[in-house]
């Protein structure tokens, strides 16, 4: 019985000294703190500031390649007509007075048609890394934020 009431009177006797000394200790660990915090501010504008011109560069990149799929699209349109009439005979009708496609030219349009899927393939990897950016950047900000 005597031993709580021994620590409730130690208690209270050092809640007004804690009171004072509380404010005091708090300074000591945020002036101790101060330089890396700042240090870490720093690092994360100078993240910040590079994460920027990364999502610019990547902006251009996928306007260019936007640009470059809208004026493919006809084309391969055009090309795809071209394949089917050739492996398909009626499935697509042919100009007046042609029958069938010179093998050089079925060769041309088979080698244009590769192309252009390579072309489309590389859009699509370009769209998903700026996709993956977009989440990183995203996910940067909650962090940040």
């Amino acid at each position: 019985m005597v031993v709580p009431r021994a620590k409730a009177l130690a208690g209270m006797a050092w809640r007004p000294v804690m009171a004072r000394l509380r404010p005091r200790i708090e300074q000591i660990a945020t002036d101790r703190m101060q330089p890396e915090l700042d240090r870490l501010h720093a690092d994360i504008a100078v993240l910040r500031e590079d994460l920027g011109r990364a999502t610019q560069d990547l902006d251009g990149h996928v306007k260019w390649l936007y640009d470059e799929q809208r004026r493919l699209a006809p084309h391969l349109a055009a090309l795809e007509t071209r394949v089917a009439a050739f492996e398909r005979p009626g499935a697509v009708a042919r100009p007046e007075g042609r029958l069938e496609y010179a093998p050089d030219e079925a060769e041309e349009v088979r080698a244009e048609h590769a192309r252009i899927r390579a072309r489309l393939a590389a859009i699509s990897k370009y769209e998903e890394r700026l996709a993956r950016l977009e989440a990183d950047l995203a996910a940067t900000r909650e962090v940040a934020g």
